[in-house]
């Protein structure tokens, strides 16, 4: 568990499938994810057990976000990504977020990516994050920014124009 001065974020577990799939069924939260579409109940099955495995294997990976006991604010993703995944030639562990609507223009990414991004680096995790966005979606460009991302490249996926952004850990 990590904490900051307004949020906890809860290693992912059983318990957060549903609040992800409800998440995952709202326009406005997935319109920069993947395709944009709403995800289907198997693919977010699919997405959640492969959460966990990443967890056992690698004992790091998804985050839920609670602005208050038993509340789902979103989720902040670790994800370790080979040389060739990662776009860069380097391994590398990505980084995402999604912040339910409720919780948009509070501050909620920023603090909880910060503080994710800090666990990272100190507890060995990761010597390189990763994270990729979409420059039309300008709150994750801020988010990105404020974090200390450096821009690295930007490519086509399924359609739609994405950025790379690097991050190394301090020394």
């Amino acid at each position: 568990m990590i904490t900051t001065e307004r949020l906890t974020l809860h290693a992912w577990s059983e318990d957060f499938f549903d609040d992800l799939f409800a998440m995952a069924q709202l326009p406005e939260t997935v319109r920069y994810v993947g395709t944009g579409e709403p995800w289907s109940h198997e693919y977010a099955l699919a997405k959640h057990r492969a959460t966990l495995a990443h967890w056992a294997e690698h004992g790091y990976g998804w985050f839920a976000v609670s602005a208050a006991p038993g509340t789902f604010d979103g989720v902040v993703s670790l994800v370790r990504r080979t040389a060739t995944e990662s776009g860069l030639g380097l391994p590398a562990v990505e980084m995402g977020w999604w912040i339910a609507p409720s919780g948009w223009g509070r501050g909620y990414a920023t603090e909880a990516t910060t503080a994710v991004r800090d666990k990272a680096f100190e507890s060995g995790w990761a010597d390189r994050l990763l994270a990729v966005y979409e420059p039309v979606n300008e709150p994750s460009g801020r988010v990105v920014e404020k974090l200390g991302f450096t821009p690295h490249s930007r490519f086509v996926l399924d359609g739609r124009v994405e950025q790379r952004a690097v991050l190394e850990r301090p020394s």
